[in-house]
C-alpha cells in the first residue's frame, strides 16, 4: 500500500522524477518528436525505480510534455520547443542574507566573473522581512516570479525554505528552469545541480587541528538553523572525536544558538560552568567565533592561553592584515563562478543528465587563537573547585562576604554561590599539588 502511495502523481518523489525529465526535454536532450528512453534506461539514468518513472510518465502526459498511444512508446510533445530557442537571457539569483553579506557579495562577483554572455541579465535577489514566516514568503515569491518570467534561462539559489518552498521550487522546475543550489543542499525530495563546501571533511580537519594541538576538551558551538551545512559540520565535529578516540561530550554541544551576543553569551557561560570545562571551542561559523572570543575576553579569559578559538568561513580575510581569527577559508567567489558555468550549460543544453553536487575544500588560515591547552590551570580543575568550595561552606557559611580569589570575586551569604570568570594572572599553574597554599591569598572584603 505504502509503494502505491509513494508512487501516486502528486507525491514528492514523482513530481520530482517528472520535473528532472521535463528539464531535460527543456534543455533538449530528449528532443521533441524523439522516443522517450525506456522505463529501464530512464530508471537507471535518474537512479530510482521503475515505478516512480512509469507515475512520472503520467504526470508528465498529462500535462503536455509527452504523448502516449496505447501500446507504443511515449514520444517526446512536439509542441514544447527547447529552452535554448526561446531567446531566453534572464538568469535569477537568490542570495542569503543580501549582497552585503561577506559571501553573498564574493558569491556574486564570482558569478559575473563567469563567462555568461553580454546579453544575459542578471535578476538578483535577497531575503525580505524581520522573521523566517516573512523571509521564507519573500523566497517563495521569488521562485514563482522566476517560474512566470517566460524570459528566465536558469536560476541560481541560496535555499532557506526547507520543505515549506518546495512548490515554488517544482514551478521553476516544471517551467523548464534549470536551478543550481548553492551553500546548502537541494531537498531530499527535490534533487538538483549543487555547488558548496564539503563542510563535514573541513570541520572534521579543524577538530583534528585543536587535537593535534593537545586538546580532548572541545566545545562545539552551533545554531538554530538544521540546514546541510550546519549539520554536516556538527557531523565533521563528531567524526574526528570518534577516530581520535575522545568520548563525545553532548554538554559540550551547543545548539538552537542564536546568532546575537546574549545567545553566545548564555552558551558559552553554560559551557564555563561545567565542572570540566572545555579548552577549545569549535564554532560553526566565523559570526559566532568572533562572539566568542568577544566574550571570553569580557571574562577576562585569555585566548589562546586558556581557550582555543577556531571559526569557520574566513569573513575577516578582506580586513587588513587578516584578521586574528584561526579558521577555515571557504571559497565563495569559486562557488559562484561553479554555479553559473552550471546554470549556462543547462541552458544550452550541454550539461550531463545527472545532476551534479560539486564540493570544494576550505584549507586553514592559522592567525593565532588555538594553541596548545593550559596545564594544571586551577580554573579547569574540578578537584581544586570542590575543595574551594568545601572550604567556602565550612569557614564561611554563616558569613555575608564577599571572597576575592586570585582576582575572582566570589558572593554569598543572601545570594546562591557561583563561579564568576577568571581574571588574568600570573600564576605557574603546572604546580596542582602547590595549589592549596594558593588559598593563603583570600581577601575577605565586606559588601
Amino acid at each position: 500500500m505504502k509503494g502505491r502511495e509513494i508512487n501516486k502523481p502528486d507525491t514528492p518523489l514523482v513530481g520530482g522524477v517528472s520535473g528532472r525529465i521535463a528539464e531535460m526535454i527543456r534543455a533538449n536532450l530528449l528532443p521533441a518528436g524523439h522516443v522517450l528512453p525506456t522505463e529501464r534506461e530512464l530508471s537507471t539514468e535518474l537512479g530510482v525505480s521503475r515505478g516512480l518513472i512509469r507515475a512520472a510518465i503520467q504526470d508528465l502526459a498529462s500535462r503536455g510534455f509527452i504523448d502516449v498511444k496505447p501500446r507504443c512508446r511515449p514520444v517526446v510533445g512536439s509542441g514544447l520547443p527547447p529552452a535554448t530557442k526561446l531567446g531566453k537571457r534572464h538568469i535569477g539569483i537568490w542570495l542569503w542574507p543580501n549582497t552585503g553579506d561577506y559571501a553573498a557579495a564574493s558569491i556574486l562577483k564570482g558569478i559575473q566573473g563567469a563567462d555568461i554572455g553580454s546579453d544575459v541579465r542578471l535578476l538578483v535577489a535577497s531575503a525580505i522581512g524581520g522573521d523566517w514566516e516573512s523571509i521564507f514568503d519573500s523566497e517563495a515569491s521569488f521562485l514563482k516570479s522566476m517560474a512566470d518570467d517566460p524570459e528566465e534561462a536558469g536560476v541560481i539559489v541560496w535555499y532557506l525554505g526547507g520543505d515549506r518552498n518546495l512548490d515554488a521550487l517544482r514551478a521553476v522546475r516544471d517551467a523548464g528552469v534549470p536551478i543550481v543550489f548553492v551553500d546548502r543542499l537541494p531537498p531530499s525530495v527535490l534533487d538538483g545541480d549543487f555547488v558548496g563546501t564539503d563542510n563535514e571533511s573541513v570541520a572534521r580537519r579543524a577538530v583534528q587541528h585543536l587535537i593535534g594541538l593537545g586538546h580532548r576538551k572541545i566545545a562545539f558551538l552551533s545554531n538554530v538553523e538544521g540546514v546541510s551545512s550546519v549539520k554536516e559540520r556538527e557531523a565533521g565535529y563528531r567524526r574526528a572525536l570518534k577516530e581520535a578516540g575522545i568520548p563525545l561530550r553532548e554538554d559540550y554541544v551547543m545548539r538552537d544558538l542564536v546568532d546575537v551576543r546574549e545567545g553566545v553569551e548564555s552558551a558559552l557561560d553554560a559551557c564555563l560552568a561545567l565542572d570540566e570545562r572545555p579548552t577549545a571551542i569549535f564554532a560553526v561559523n566565523d559570526h559566532i567565533a568572533l562572539q566568542v572570543c568577544e566574550v571570553l575576553q569580557d571574562r577576562k579569559i585569555e585566548i589562546p592561553a586558556q581557550m582555543s578559538v577556531v571559526g569557520f568561513d574566513g569573513i575577516l580575510r578582506w580586513v587588513p592584515g587578516g584578521g586574528y581569527l584561526t579558521t577555515h577559508l571557504q571559497d565563495f567567489e569559486r562557488i559562484g563562478q561553479l554555479a553559473a558555468e552550471m546554470v549556462i550549460q543547462r541552458m544550452k543544453g550541454r550539461g550531463p543528465k545527472a545532476y551534479r553536487h560539486t564540493l570544494l575544500d576550505a584549507p586553514l588560515l592559522d592567525r593565532g587563537t588555538a594553541a596548545a591547552p593550559p596545564v594544571g590551570d586551577p580554573f579547569l580543575h574540578a578537584k581544586f573547585h570542590r575543595y574551594v568550595r568545601s572550604l567556602v561552606d565550612v569557614h564561611l557559611k554563616e558569613s555575608g562576604f564577599a571572597v576575592e580569589l586570585l582576582g575572582r570575586r566570589f558572593q554569598f551569604g543572601q545570594h546562591p554561590f557561583a563561579w564568576p570568570t577568571p581574571c588574568r594572572r600570573e600564576i605557574d599553574y603546572n604546580q596542582p599539588l602547590r595549589l592549596h597554599r594558593l588559598l593563603l591569598k583570600f581577601v575577605l572584603l565586606d559588601f
